[in-house]
């Protein structure tokens, strides 16, 4: 009589194996998620006053980054080059090992960082994710991106730069 054929041996092995790969891939979802302080840091970049443009270079805005704490950087934005009124404030935060970007009710959390990039998905009310990334130390992009109706995937870019 035998106990264990080949194919339930394979059938164990290939168990194993998916078992061994879901778990993996859990770990890596839980340490983009595990964030500390150092990571954090990582964002000092953003801080300074900014212009921003849309891919044509025009619909120009007018944001500024400032450290609040070494968990906090506040934004303000404006609508003019004068800095002179704000329109709205959000703020970006390190709370309990997760990075989040909130503005008014919408908040949103960070998957993904490195020294040039910040990747933030949809957490509570909303509907499009976007990343924030580096290009120089007076240059960066903010690609928002959102499903339309039939489930494409459409990118909007806008280029930011640092006022002096």
């Amino acid at each position: 009589m035998r106990f264990l054929s080949g194919n339930f041996i394979k059938f164990i092995i290939a168990s194993c194996v998916v078992f061994i790969s879901v778990s993996s891939i859990a770990c890596n979802l839980a340490d983009k998620t595990n964030f500390t302080k150092a990571d954090f840091e990582k964002l000092r970049w953003l801080e300074g006053t900014w212009r921003g443009t849309d891919t044509d270079g025009k619909n120009q805005f007018y944001e500024r980054y400032r450290p609040v704490d070494e968990a906090k950087i506040e934004t303000e934005s404006f609508s003019d080059a004068a800095l002179s009124e704000i329109d709205r404030r959000s703020i970006t935060y390190l709370e309990n090992g997760s990075i989040y970007h909130r503005d008014g009710d919408l908040l949103w959390t960070a998957t993904k960082l490195d020294d040039s990039t910040i990747e933030f998905a949809p957490k509570e009310k909303a509907a499009h994710s976007f990343r924030w990334k580096k290009e120089s130390a007076d240059v960066w992009t903010a690609t928002m991106s959102a499903k339309d109706a039939h489930g494409s995937t459409h990118e909007t870019v806008y280029r930011l730069e640092r006022i002096k």
